[in-house]
């Protein structure tokens, strides 16, 4: 590993399976088991990767890709109950985001149209 950062280049070892496909979607590459495996084609590219001690965890933060194609969202908590509804909170903001771009049509909601309809309504009295 100290051969690589002299060269600039971060390798990480021993790392989750599910992190390293995260981190070839967002920047670019691909995961090999051995040095002896490695070509040029398998390297990616991120401009910024930081260490932070967060709690009792540590978290490796990678900015600055190029292309990405995934992202993490670092969701932290007082207790697993709040975790759980910011969670489903943060789930559903982003599910209806990914509805309104594969739809490209939006649904209103909390009222609008109710207010739509008094307006309708008042202006017909009129």
């Amino acid at each position: 590993l100290e051969m690589f950062a002299k060269a600039g280049i971060i390798a990480l070892r021993r790392a989750k399976r599910r992190n390293m496909e995260r981190i070839v979607l967002a920047c670019g590459g691909e995961a090999v088991n051995s040095v002896e495996e490695l070509k040029p084609s398998d390297l990616g590219y991120a401009g910024v990767v930081e260490e932070h001690v967060l709690g009792e965890e540590k978290y490796t933060f990678i900015s600055e890709v190029k292309n990405p194609r995934s992202c993490t969202i670092l969701i932290k908590g007082p207790n697993e109950h709040t975790i759980s509804m910011i969670k489903e909170a943060t789930r559903d903001g982003l599910r209806a985001v990914k509805n309104v771009y594969d739809d490209k049509a939006v649904v209103p909601g909390a009222g609008s149209f109710e207010i739509a309809c008094s307006v309708r309504l008042n202006e017909y009295c009129k």
